[in-house]
């Protein structure tokens, strides 16, 4: 992308551009629409956001030349944003860099929701795109009634991305055990639980490990077969046209999916499926892995399982050396074990990481139950991993340190609420607790009866809850004052 673009507020001299690009053969297809719009009733609309208080239109702007728009309008508790970009800027990443910018202003702004949304037309695969690979999550498809000379309904799909909130992947892996039915009843779990994303693994057994290499200890105390790895990964194998419809019933499930490739041939199959790439710990020393999946510049999450704090530190600079913005790498801390114990969680390294490397960082769950992801969050955690399964009892290598679907969901009920209860950190008085001040805090009352004129001291004063009166935090300040009434005992102060 260009390095030179920029957002600003618009004002009325940028209607003109603003018309001209929503007259635009591709922006009207793209849009949903038929032709291109009325320019009066335009503007009336135009001049009406510009008035508004929580409404913004902004220009965008490379090498000092207006390429786009971008239009946030908030509405109780979302946040609805909608952007265009001219013909001759397409496809040169102006469209997710106008998705940042909407993003980050919404959450400096403290517009006070939790979702920003975005609706796309079904075939504007580019915009799609944009919005998956910034996180945002399909949630169904919605008629929206436009302003527009054609006056119809278009169907929409509706995206939101929840801010202030972490991407919470439920990590089916190879919990599928060879089967897409059972992969396809996994997808139906995760999107039971709430979870934002579905992840598989993808590999070609050849291209993956050699023949004759052994189980690691944990796989065959889980597995219970003493086999090599060759043998047991091409059991649980699935095919590219397996995954191809596993993302397609994802769609319709509304749940992103997601697939780590363990060598570069399903990278680049997975490349026409996903606009984010998990690496998966095994991977992160492997340098041309990191180089190949770095060059396609997408969002990239890092498990670091088994690995010290100098190999994150390659791992990540090797990715942004192939291409890859270091702000869109979120690095997870990890343990492999399956499961892992208590005591070799070190949740603490995640601090560690964001402290060294400058990035966002997450946490993969290993653990039985789902207290350290929760804790993960509660520190900061942008994404959180978990393993699930169908079943514990079922056979094969991870299902042991895997949550149940119910299990699951009510991990994402416990960060959720989590998440709210971390609030916006201003130290004051919630709304809900403003009733109980005067109720519960202590006011000043007479300790025994004071006759007008005498003066308030520690031996005719006292504090007790009264509803009223003046505060007991005044006390040093009414001391000494002279009283202009009688006063009876536990009656409030008057001065």
């Amino acid at each position: 992308m260009n390095k030179t673009v920029y957002i600003k507020q618009a004002g009325t001299d940028f209607f003109d551009f603003f018309y001209h690009l929503k007259s635009e053969k591709t922006n009207i297809y793209w849009s949903g629409h038929l032709e291109k719009p009325v320019k009066n009733k335009l503007k009336s609309w135009y001049e009406e956001q510009l008035k508004s208080e929580y409404r913004r239109i902004f220009e965008v702007t490379s090498e000092n030349k207006r390429v786009g728009y971008l239009y946030i309008d908030k509405k109780n508790r979302k946040t609805e944003i909608s952007y265009a970009i001219k013909e001759s800027e397409m496809g040169r990443g102006v469209g997710t860099f106008v998705v940042k910018c909407a993003i980050q202003y919404i959450e400096d702004n403290d517009y006070n929701g939790y979702e920003i949304v975005a609706y796309v037309a079904k075939k504007n695969i580019a915009s799609i795109k944009i919005l998956e690979n910034n996180f945002f999550r399909p949630t169904g498809l919605f008629s929206r009634y436009y302003f527009e000379s054609d006056a119809r309904d278009i169907d929409m799909i509706e995206y939101v991305y929840k801010y202030g909130q972490c991407l919470i992947i439920a990590e089916a892996g190879v919990n599928h055990n060879g089967s897409l039915e059972t992969a396809r009843a996994l997808v139906d779990a995760a999107s039971y639980a709430g979870a934002d994303v579905v992840k598989f693994q993808t590999w070609k057994t050849e291209l993956l490990v050699s023949k004759g290499v052994k189980q690691a200890a944990y796989q065959v105390e889980n597995t219970g077969l003493e086999e090599t790895q060759f043998e047991m990964l091409k059991k649980l194998e699935l095919s590219y046209d397996d995954f191809s419809e596993l993302k397609k019933y994802c769609d319709r499930k509304k749940i992103l999916f997601m697939s780590t490739p363990d060598e570069t041939e399903s990278a680049d199959f997975l490349l026409s499926l996903q606009n984010i790439f998990k690496i998966g710990s095994g991977e992160l020393t492997n340098i041309p892995f990191l180089r190949h999946i770095g060059a396609y510049k997408k969002n990239i999450i890092l498990s670091t399982g088994m690995a010290t704090l100098g190999e994150i530190e390659k791992a990540v600079f090797t990715l942004v050396d192939a291409g890859t913005e270091i702000k869109n790498i979120t690095v997870l801390h990890a343990t492999t074990m399956y499961p892992t114990e208590m005591q070799d969680v070190n949740l603490n390294a995640m601090k560690t990481i964001k402290k060294a490397l400058k990035v966002d960082v997450g946490y993969s769950d290993h653990t039985m139950g789902f207290e350290v992801p929760v804790a993960a969050v509660a520190m900061g955690a942008k994404v959180i991993e978990k393993h699930f399964t169908l079943s514990r009892d079922m056979p094969g290598p991870d299902h042991r340190a895997s949550l149940e679907p119910e299990e699951l969901k009510n991990m994402v009920k416990a960060v959720r609420n989590v998440e709210v209860a971390l609030g916006d950190g201003l130290k004051a008085p919630r709304k809900c607790e403003l009733g109980n001040r005067r109720i519960v805090r202590k006011a000043i009352v007479a300790k025994k009866n004071i006759r007008k004129g005498d003066f308030f001291s520690e031996e005719n004063m006292t504090t007790k809850r009264l509803g009223k009166g003046i505060s007991s935090s005044l006390w040093d300040e009414v001391i000494g004052l002279a009283s202009s009434y009688d006063i009876g005992i536990d009656e409030e102060i008057r001065l």
